[in-house]
């Protein structure tokens, strides 16, 4: 099948360098058209790419190509009527990419921002979510104030809203109402009522007799599903604007006694609204920039990374206390006590009086943890919460216990607008895994953004290495006794060992608009398959020598910015593609701290390439992780990376015994900086969803560079090669592609 993939990518790159079309006479109308249906392509040609990595691998190693070049599975386009049907998609890509490369000028582009914003109009996956009720008292008509549950279905093709009861079931020794024959337990119910200004569909019938009905009203017996299972749902037209539910226990009451409100997202938050159908269209510049990070950052081709910006602060959060406070500061405007944070005091006093207004806020990570560190973001999200603003929280499923998830139910008592995502891969029809990738794969982005329309100085983003989780900010072991729904650490209840990290903040309004809508449109993804909608499309026209010069001397002027975000079984690995290509870009020297290194055989390959020309490597890493709760394995899989490069890059090893080193930094030639949540092992590149901010600024590398040296500074040069053992050597190689 080798021909196949090298017949596509000859193709592909002869399509590429086709980029001289002729001004179109569209209007800003059509323009908004071409970029739609360019979306509507790049997710279509994302079902025949390669999941066949070791494939991909190959490619990688032996033709210089980007993400523009993805690599097609063979064994669909082996198929000639497949094989034509991706030709007319890529055929038609190109000749709407070149109406719109015709029609843009450099010379009226500043560098910064998109070339133009365009709204995409269609939506298109189906979701289902869920309302689940607890707590009756929570639902009392005329009881405690409730937020409306926001309606997301003008957002997806097909959206289910399913109705549970989650009321601990009525006992079966008494008598009621709402029950059957034989007083059985599972036909106990609540008489529900939802009505809504336009129609409800809801199906009506009993198996084959009946089907959808539409109506404003929808009566139902709402069953108690820990012992009935009920499965009901419904669907809305789109002209839903706002809808009540109310019901009541026929044994008690004749009349309705509690409610709850449902709205139109769309609606009810306008910026959720445009950041949702948002699409930048990023210029991409051609012209002989060199072989340098400069050309890397102003030439790469990758979707899912946003058009360059510029920021008004970058704020260092190595310290851990500092970073701890900067989140506080920017969800609470004052400031947390360190006293505070020195207690661990996960009831410190958190002032508001002070607080930005946020639309929409923010949170992945690895963990969200009962700990000091998880209350006092749980705390801080509630308050915003109560006032309105749309949270979002993703979270991989296998890493949460039952008490970081009691803090998490917690948080969303009362505020239906705060919903959690857990994440877990789901395989599809295609090479994507097997049943261990279920439960191996996480998402493993570390960002938390605030975005606010109105108040744009308030708008931050925090990103790096960092989980939310004590043993993150902590170097000793915390002690819990007094809380109960908390892990207490001290006796044991989980592995503890401090991580010593790395993140930045960063303010500039523009960007985090742009990362928000990157976001929000993975949140919005497809279920089954996990696709999700790139929000930038990159058109190319050449550039002058003096545009080469300007865009290459701007960010002498001002630091310029960007996001990628990565998800390796629907982008074509495209990440790894990322990191081959900024090493290949280095002229002089590849600066990299990671926890965990194992890279994949292409990114070793590029390393190779870097040292040959003369390129100084060197990478801080650590060996021995005792303490960090992975298996014994992890040491030598971190070994049999060393050891690779151990002749030709100078590797150092964290020294410090009471700690791990966790940060995520790569510096390139004082010149380009990325600091993300990515790990330099094939986990990162093959397994997990991983984020990353991609900085061009000189005087930005020089201040990483300096955290770097900190980082040397506290670790020893290998020399020697690491000793593995048989059985884990024979493991490793059996699991190549899980390190």
């Amino acid at each position: 099948m080798k021909w196949v993939y090298f017949f596509l990518l000859s193709i592909l790159v002869s399509l590429a360098a086709c980029t001289s079309a002729t001004r179109s006479p569209s209007s800003e109308m059509y323009d908004d058209q071409r970029a739609n249906r360019i979306q509507e392509i790049d997710l279509e040609l994302s079902k025949y790419w390669s999941n066949d990595w070791r494939a991909s691998q190959r490619v990688f190693q032996t033709q210089k190509t980007s993400a523009s070049t993805p690599v097609f599975d063979g064994a669909m386009v082996s198929d000639p009527e497949v094989r034509a049907q991706v030709q007319k998609l890529l055929n038609e890509r190109q000749a709407l990419v070149n109406q719109l490369s015709g029609k843009l000028q450099l010379r009226e582009w500043s560098g910064l921002g998109q070339w133009f914003q365009a709204t995409f109009r269609g939506p298109l996956f189906e979701t289902e979510e869920v309302i689940s009720i607890k707590d009756l008292d929570q639902y009392r008509i005329n009881g405690p104030g409730r937020n409306p549950f926001p309606l997301e279905h003008r957002f997806y093709s097909n959206y289910t809203l399913r109705l549970r009861n989650d009321l601990p079931a009525k006992d079966s020794d008494k008598s009621h109402a709402g029950r059957g024959q034989d007083n059985n337990p599972s036909q106990s119910y609540l008489k529900g009522r939802m009505e809504c200004n336009a129609d409800i569909i809801y199906d009506s019938g009993f198996l084959f007799f009946g089907g959808p009905k539409r109506s404003p009203v929808y009566e139902f017996n709402w069953y108690y599903n820990e012992v009935n299972g009920q499965r009901l749902k419904v669907k809305f037209s789109n002209n839903v604007r706002r809808c009540v539910v109310k019901f009541f226990d026929p044994e008690i009451s004749k009349n309705y006694t509690h409610a709850f409100e449902l709205v139109d997202l769309a609606d009810a938050n306008k910026e959720w609204y445009k950041l949702t159908n948002q699409i930048d269209i990023c210029a991409r510049p051609q012209g002989n920039f060199g072989n340098n990070p400069t050309g890397f950052f102003w030439q790469q081709d990758y979707n899912f990374s946003t058009c360059p910006q510029t920021y008004d602060k970058l704020v260092n959060l190595r310290d851990p206390y500092i970073a701890t406070n900067q989140k506080v500061l920017a969800l609470t405007g004052s400031p947390l006590s360190r006293k505070d944070f020195n207690d661990k005091n996960p009831l410190a006093k958190l002032d508001f009086s002070k607080a930005p207004h946020f639309d929409v806020i923010w949170v992945s990570s690895l963990n969200f943890s009962a700990d000091f560190y998880g209350m006092v973001m749980a705390r801080s999200l509630r308050y915003h919460a109560e006032r309105g603003t749309q949270i979002r929280i993703l979270v991989p499923e296998v890493t949460m216990t039952k008490k970081d998830k009691n803090i998490l139910d917690w948080l969303q008592i009362g505020v239906p607008n705060v919903k959690v995502q857990y994440y877990k891969y789901r395989l599809s029809s295609a090479d994507d895994g097997g049943w261990f990738d279920k439960f191996h794969r996480v998402n493993h982005t570390k960002l938390i953004i605030g975005y606010s329309g109105s108040n744009t100085k308030d708008s931050f983003l925090i990103t790096g290495g960092r989980n939310i989780r004590d043993s993150y900010i902590f170097s000793d072991t915390p002690f819990y006794k007094a809380y109960a729904y908390l892990k207490n650490y001290g006796d044991g209840e989980e592995s503890y060992i401090y991580y010593n990290d790395f993140e930045i903040e960063i303010r500039g309004h523009e960007f985090v608009k742009s990362v928000m809508s990157q976001m929000i449109s993975f949140w919005t993804r497809e279920p089954e398959s996990n696709r999700f909608r790139s929000t930038n499309i990159n058109i190319p026209q050449y550039a002058s020598p003096e545009q080469v010069s300007r865009l290459s001397n701007l960010p002498q002027l001002h630091p310029v910015v960007r996001h990628i975000v990565s998800l390796p079984f629907f982008d074509g690995f495209q990440l790894e593609r990322y990191y081959i290509e900024m090493f290949d870009s280095a002229q002089s020297e590849i600066l990299l701290t990671t926890p965990y290194f194992r890279p994949s055989v292409a990114i070793s390959a590029a390393l190779d390439r870097a040292v040959s020309r003369g390129v100084k490597v060197k990478v801080i890493t650590r060996i021995h992780l005792a303490g960090d709760g992975t298996p014994q394995i992890a040491e030598d899989v971190n070994k049999e990376g060393v050891n690779r490069h151990l002749r030709n890059v100078e590797i150092y090893e964290w020294a410090d015994q009471h700690s791990i080193l966790h940060a995520k930094i790569l510096v390139i030639d004082t010149k380009l900086s990325f600091v993300s949540s990515v790990n330099l092992n094939r986990r990162s590149f093959i397994h997990d969803t991983e984020s990353g901010v991609l900085i061009l600024h000189p005087k930005t590398a020089e201040i990483l560079k300096a955290e770097v040296n900190q980082f040397l500074r506290q670790s020893r040069r290998l020399t020697a090669q690491e000793r593995i053992s048989w059985i884990n050597s024979t493991l490793i190689d059996w699991g190549d592609t899980y390190f």
